[in-house]
């Protein structure tokens, strides 16, 4: 049977208060009592509520994790099991606790982010994916992975999402490709708008016309797109002969896709995509693909939020820089 505090006062000849102060070295209690209150907590095997202790002091060591979405929708997302991986990391060396927000179907962003601040339960907040419109706060230290809001001036973590758009798109322009798909933009997630103005920026400085019919649309983390019009894209005989794809569940997916129309990757269509997960270097072909280092956006994450609740001083972004990884589904234009 778990030892209680009152099992310790009633042993020690005093009140569950008094237990209560000296095993929290209050000065109120003479060095002597709690060095003895102490000694029997110890002998009994007394492991003190540090939940309850944390509640009443207002430091819970717990930091509340926000995903943009349904648990099953982001755990689904190759990426956000990599970051949580780094957050729990560090939180742990840290000792501290993470306690994931995860909304029902139907909750936004802001729903989760209440739930938790009145929950009392948690000291901070990261949010794993920056959206159009940043939640309040509640005074609560925070930390974003990705780009806030312009008009924000929240602590964030992020890849220089603009920059890896423009350098995927160059990579295809310097293999002779100019008409080049963006498959993916969810306006939703300003991840993908940033991608999005680094491909319009590589295409404007090599004089390429921009095809607004040729952004594609997806659901960020469903991976939902519209089939018939990648079908139309791709009968056309002025179709593309490469894609950049936001992440590489919609280059596997459009490689079935392209395969259906009798269409080779990488000798019809080239695609470069981001992510480089496991699957997609497994995928036939091997995918050429952005590894964003989703594990240390996480971990900067962690140590940013806690850095700010222990009152040190932060830059307003830590950058974490992104490598790509060539493999077999990019080939220059015949």
């Amino acid at each position: 049977m778990k030892v209680t505090i009152k099992d310790v006062a009633k042993e020690a000849g005093v009140s569950p208060s008094t237990v209560s102060r000296a095993l929290q070295n209050n000065p109120r209690i003479s060095q002597a009592v709690r060095d003895r209150i102490r000694q029997i907590a110890d002998d009994m095997g007394f492991r003190p509520n540090q939940m309850a202790r944390s509640l009443v002091n207002r430091q819970t060591r717990v930091i509340g994790v926000v995903f943009p979405a349904n648990l099953s929708h982001s755990l689904s997302h190759p990426f956000y099991p990599k970051a949580l991986q780094g957050l729990g990391q560090v939180a742990a060396e840290r000792n501290h606790y993470v306690l994931m927000g995860t909304g029902k179907e139907g909750q936004s962003t802001t729903d989760v982010v209440n739930l938790l601040a009145d929950s009392g339960y948690v000291s901070g907040l990261v949010l794993l994916a920056a959206q159009e419109e940043l939640p309040p706060l509640h005074g609560l230290p925070a930390v974003v992975i990705g780009r806030p809001p312009t008009e924000s001036d929240c602590y964030h973590v992020d890849n220089n999402n603009v920059s890896v758009g423009e350098e995927a798109t160059r990579y295809l322009i310097d293999r002779g490709h100019r008409k080049i798909m963006l498959l993916g933009y969810d306006k939703q997630f300003v991840v993908t708008s940033d991608r999005r103005k680094g491909y319009e920026q590589a295409l404007a400085k090599s004089g390429i016309p921009f095809r607004r019919e040729w952004v594609v649309p997806t659901r960020f983390l469903n991976d939902d797109t519209d089939q018939e019009v990648l079908l139309s894209i791709f009968r056309d005989p002025d179709r593309p002969t490469a894609v950049v794809c936001m992440d590489d569940n919609q280059a596997i997916a459009l490689c079935a896709c392209l395969q259906s129309l009798g269409l080779s990757v990488p000798e019809d269509v080239s695609l470069i995509s981001f992510n480089n997960t496991m699957a997609g270097k497994l995928n036939n072909p091997p995918l050429t693909s952005f590894d964003v280092n989703p594990y240390q956006l996480g971990a900067s994450a962690m140590e940013m939020v806690l850095d700010l609740i222990s009152e040190k001083e932060c830059p307003l972004c830590v950058e974490v820089p992104f490598l790509l990884k060539e493999r077999g589904s990019v080939a220059p234009i015949n």
